[in-house]
């Protein structure tokens, strides 16, 4: 087998550490994974606001190859998940082969060859490129009319600003999704007067989070089976239970929908606040939030959800659409991130000179998620129509990962110098990934980050993670042009 064939890893979250050891466990040792930052970590080092915390279970939000006995939370907090992957990633060898303070700018397919370029102008070449950056790159901070104008500090989430003091100040939190349901609980007791805005209300349930006593991680740690059933038994209830929710009318749609109202009629007793955080979509179509102390910190005394939307930043608060001011000392934006939008600081240029970004301008596609016709040996983790709703991505990941690494194991074995989608097969995949998301909540009608402008749905996997398992597991190289040398692509 030729096992030299050198490999390009851009990105050193869970993704990256994910293909990289994988490339190990292969017998690839030519492999770089470059880093913008100086630590692996991805989302997890770079998100550090109050109450950053995973939404999966922790046994199951964990690589299958490296599960952790000593979780301390049911769903632990961002710090010890950093934590998780600094641990692995020295424990199975990846920081050798990581470059950290590498800003990639582009990557284009030359003569065979993939050629990079970094942000400090030097330049390195690459047979094969793994995109491991993700879905969710690029914070999303609306251009409000008049926001520089803003005297206080203004950041967003993926950006917080720990130098800024909270107490006692005036704060508005521009969001009411998945970052600001995390942080809101955690400042209501430090801030003087709390403002939530709220575009459109999200369907909440209780994370029921707890603490693993000692015992439970002594058993873990010397019975390791114990951590693997609790895995299996996670994973089981999230595909068998909540999966079925997302079928629009189903039994299990309805049930889940009922139990949503359910907490919050339990947790809102004031009418008008209820049918403020009352959504009128079904549940599933945008993201569902698992949170505790939500509800109840938006009734505190000095916290207010208003749902007028933001005409405008004026330089002591923000005027909303009914005319009222609403004075800030701090702004914080809690909008997300744009899905796809990678794109926007590194560029991808493949055959013939196309540019990734045209191609994905009316709509992005891929084929199996992971590679894109016209753009030989190049292939992403995380890549379209690969999130979930229902459970832990870090299955989506190492399924890619496999698949991925067979390819890789195809062009050293066979020879190969490109293995490229062909148009007719990603054609295929699209309109199975379509045909789908038919009857599913998320084409019921609401708008969400699950969808591009024109109602594309370009991030969610519409299937059971057991079918994306089973059609990962080998590649079919009937899908791909493949050649024995790498000019033989152009």
């Amino acid at each position: 087998m030729k096992s030299d064939i050198k490999i390009a890893v851009l990105g050193a979250g869970m993704s990256g550490m994910a293909m990289g050891q994988s490339l190990n466990k292969a017998g690839f040792s030519n492999f770089t994974i470059y880093e913008k930052a100086e630590r692996v970590g991805g989302t997890w080092r770079e998100n550090d606001y109050p109450g950053v915390a995973c939404d999966v279970p922790s046994h199951l939000y964990s690589f299958s190859f490296e599960r952790n006995p000593n979780w301390s939370e049911a769903f632990s907090p961002g710090g010890e998940i950093q934590q998780y992957c600094e641990e692995t990633a020295k424990k199975y060898g990846l920081l050798p082969h990581c470059a950290f303070n590498r800003t990639v700018t582009h990557a284009s397919y030359e003569n065979g060859t993939w050629r990079i370029d970094f942000a400090d102008g030097q330049t390195e070449f690459a047979d094969v490129v793994v995109s491991a950056m993700g879905g969710l790159h690029v914070p999303q901070t609306p251009e409000f009319a008049g926001k520089r104008k803003f005297k206080g500090p203004q950041f967003h989430t993926a950006h917080w600003d720990h130098n800024v003091d909270l107490t006692n100040k005036r704060v508005a939190i521009v969001g009411s999704a998945a970052s600001a349901v995390q942080v809101i609980p955690q400042i209501i007791d430090k801030v003087a007067h709390l403002d939530v805005y709220q575009r459109t209300p999200n369907w909440v349930l209780p994370r029921m989070n707890k603490k693993y006593p000692g015992w439970r991680k002594w058993l873990h740690r010397n019975v390791p089976f114990t951590s693997l059933f609790v895995r299996g038994l996670l994973y089981l209830r999230s595909e068998l239970l909540l999966f079925p929710a997302f079928v629009a009318g189903s039994f299990m749609q309805r049930r889940l929908r009922k139990t949503a109202l359910q907490h919050l009629e339990d947790n809102v007793s004031d009418l008008e606040l209820r049918a403020k955080l009352t959504p009128d979509f079904q549940v599933g179509c945008k993201r569902i939030l698992m949170i505790d102390g939500y509800f109840e910190a938006l009734q505190r005394g000095h916290a207010e959800l208003v749902t007028s939307g933001i005409s405008k930043i004026t330089d002591t608060g923000i005027v909303t659409e009914d005319g009222d001011e609403h004075p800030a000392d701090i702004i914080i934006y809690a909008t997300g991130f744009k899905p796809f939008d990678f794109l926007t600081n590194f560029s991808v240029t493949g055959l013939g000179g196309r540019d990734l970004a045209d191609s994905w301008a009316q709509g992005v596609t891929s084929h199996r998620s992971v590679a894109v016709a016209g753009f030989p040996n190049f292939f992403m983790l995380l890549g379209p129509n690969s999130g979930l709703g229902h459970n832990s991505v870090i299955i989506m990941i190492e399924a890619q990962v496999n698949y991925v690494t067979e390819l890789v194991k195809r062009l050293a074995k066979r020879g190969l110098g490109f293995v490229d989608p062909k148009p007719d097969a990603q054609e295929a995949f699209t309109e199975e990934v379509h045909s789908g998301l038919e009857g599913k909540v998320w084409t019921s009608g609401c708008q969400s980050w699950y969808q591009s402008n024109t109602g594309f749905n370009h991030t969610l996997w519409p299937y059971s993670t057991m079918r994306f398992i089973r059609e990962m597991k080998k590649p079919d190289l009937s899908e791909f042009n493949h050649g024995a040398n790498r000019d033989a692509a152009e």
